[in-house]
């Protein structure tokens, strides 16, 4: 999740944007918020000769971390974040790269602002996907450290926006689907994605898609599809304190904490119920059309395709399915690297 905020940049750009929540579950549970910088710049995508099926590493339960190359180096550790609109890189990685900074920005959490530089990366590849000329942030990420040590970014949808793919929590592999063969397999629901615009640019925009939870009566709401959440967050119109309710902090990337409420709440997505552990601030979300950030983990396997709008939920396979398809090599971590092992 990230919150609202307006950027300004050396160029003259304008923008107002939504943002990318990490949650952590531990002795105090925390909320890590990143803010994602935008500018237009001229991009080309293409899709390059390489796997269709890219492993990942399952960390703490909820974030995957997969292979990125960045202007022909790497792989490096990128968490995947369809929560986020923009791909972030840290810093040191944005030096050794030799990254120049096109221009600056206002990185926001909850608690403060900061400014950000932003860059040009020439490509970003993932498996058989590659942006070029793709717009970075550049920032600190000593608060994703925390989670995955060996992260040096955050693969943001500003790098998914071509992309279709099923993201397969029991298997650990992201499935990319080049010719539309996997999601012509599935069976399932295909369940709106509704894009919001950042500011007046409608290349960048948010993913979300209508749910309900039911909080002694039910509330209809917009969530954010949001892969870097490790729980369900829901912004103010929730009962989140007192009431002998459980209570935690919040805390954003500059360690300042904010109160949050611990519910069991039944969300209903695709008109299906399930009971989920639920995060609510009483704080407003960070755009008008979002209540909550609904975290893409607490289903095994879910099938985004951004070219068609739409995504299904626990989609059937059959069995002699593109499954079968190449699988790009993972490069081994360091001890407890799988399975929350950080």
């Amino acid at each position: 999740m990230e919150r609202n905020s307006h950027i300004t940049f050396s160029a003259g750009y304008n923008f107002r944007r939504f943002g990318f929540t990490l949650c952590c579950s531990g002795p105090i549970a925390c909320l890590l918020v990143l803010m994602a910088l935008l500018l237009a710049v001229p991009r080309a995508f293409a899709v390059a000769p390489g796997p269709a099926s890219v492993p990942f590493h399952f960390v703490h339960g909820f974030a995957v971390v997969v292979p990125v190359s960045v202007n022909g180096q790497g792989p490096y550790d990128f968490m995947l974040d369809t929560g986020s609109t923009i791909t972030t890189l840290d810093s040191g990685l944005g030096q050794q790269l030799g990254l120049v900074a096109q221009g600056l920005g206002t990185v926001t959490t909850l608690t403060q602002s900061a400014p950000a530089p932003l860059a040009i990366a020439s490509r970003v590849a993932i498996g058989p996907l590659t942006e070029e000329n793709l717009v970075v942030m550049i920032r600190d990420l000593n608060g994703l450290h925390q989670i995955a040590p060996t992260a040096r970014g955050v693969l943001g949808q500003n790098a998914l926006d071509h992309a279709d793919f099923l993201l397969d929590y029991k298997h650990k592999l992201i499935q990319f689907d080049i010719d539309g063969e996997i999601g012509r397999s599935l069976g399932g629901r295909h369940v709106p994605l509704h894009r919001e615009a950042i500011g007046n640019n409608s290349k960048y925009a948010n993913l979300t898609v209508h749910g309900s939870v039911n909080d002694n009566g039910v509330r209809e709401m917009e969530l954010l599809l949001d892969s870097g959440s490790a729980s369900l967050v829901l912004f103010g119109g929730v009962d989140s304190v007192g009431a002998g309710y459980a209570q935690s902090f919040v805390a954003d990337t500059a360690g300042r904490h904010l109160l949050a409420g611990i519910r069991d709440l039944q969300l209903v997505i695709d008109g299906k119920s399930r009971e989920v552990p639920t995060h609510v601030l009483s704080m407003k979300g960070g755009g008008p059309k979002i209540d909550g950030l609904l975290p893409t983990s607490i289903f095994n396997r879910i099938y985004i395709s951004n070219s068609g709008g739409f995504a299904m939920f626990e989609p059937k396979q059959p069995k002699s399915s593109a499954l079968s398809g190449a699988i790009a090599s993972l490069p081994p971590q360091g001890t407890g690297a799988h399975g929350g092992g950080y």
